[in-house]
């Protein structure tokens, strides 16, 4: 069966937003919590999850005298800003331009965050939305009823594009976002995650003979021959 669509989470796969995520969460522990620093124990199970479901980790993690919905606003008040000036990881949007005019596939994103901050993250990036991507999905879109590791929001994606999830490839950074793909039955999952962090994917429950996970450093390392062109 061809590859017929692309699906990339935003965070950490083509946006380097996680440390500005780190950032505005620390400041918050600081100064409402018990001021210790983020632990990547905790924070792998917070990456890729939506707002509510991580906000509320944070909060009882870190003793943090807020409640989640006090804690995500001031949070994102904090973000406004650093996201006007965020950037791509390396290789995303050579990766992104490639699948949609070289391979001939289309191309969508699959995002946990609302769609507030994916338009804060995204204002100043409008040429590259409106070349490469076709489709954007966040995790507040009503049709969405649970979030990753879900499979829901790829479900949505694949449809959205107008094929089968079996035909899909799926770049992901977090272990939420790969089970989701898996469990979505996405054929070719590709991680891109550093080397320290891959214990996460230990125990990812999924068919091997329907699905492919590849693990890479950076989005540049992705080997197209995999993917059969649109010739």
């Amino acid at each position: 069966m061809h590859i017929r669509g692309a699906l990339f989470d935003l965070d950490g796969t083509l946006l380097d937003t996680e440390p500005i995520y780190d950032e505005a969460a620390q400041k918050l522990i600081d100064e409402f919590g018990n001021g210790e620093k983020i632990k990547w124990e905790i924070k792998q199970h917070i990456i890729g999850t939506p707002p509510k479901v991580h906000c509320k980790l944070f909060v009882d993690s870190y003793h943090i005298k807020l409640t989640p919905e006090e804690f995500q606003k001031r949070r994102d008040a904090l973000l406004i800003e650093p996201f006007k000036k965020c950037k791509f990881k390396q290789g995303a949007r050579e990766t992104t331009h490639k699948f949609k005019y070289e391979i001939g596939i289309k191309v969508g994103i699959a995002t946990s965050s609302s769609k507030h901050n994916f338009e804060n993250k995204t204002n100043h990036l409008k040429d590259w939305l409106d070349e490469d991507i076709d489709v954007v999905i966040t995790s507040d879109d009503g049709r969405i009823k649970a979030g990753k590791p879900a499979p829901d929001i790829f479900l949505l994606g694949a449809k959205e594009l107008g094929v089968d999830p079996q035909e899909c490839i799926v770049f992901e950074d977090a272990a939420s976002g790969v089970q989701a793909a898996l469990s979505a039955g996405i054929r070719i999952v590709v991680v891109v995650m550093e080397k320290n962090q891959r214990n996460t994917l230990e125990g990812l429950i999924y068919d091997k003979n329907k699905s492919k996970l590849i693990v890479l450093d950076s989005m540049d390392q992705f080997d197209f021959s995999i993917i059969k062109s649109k010739e």
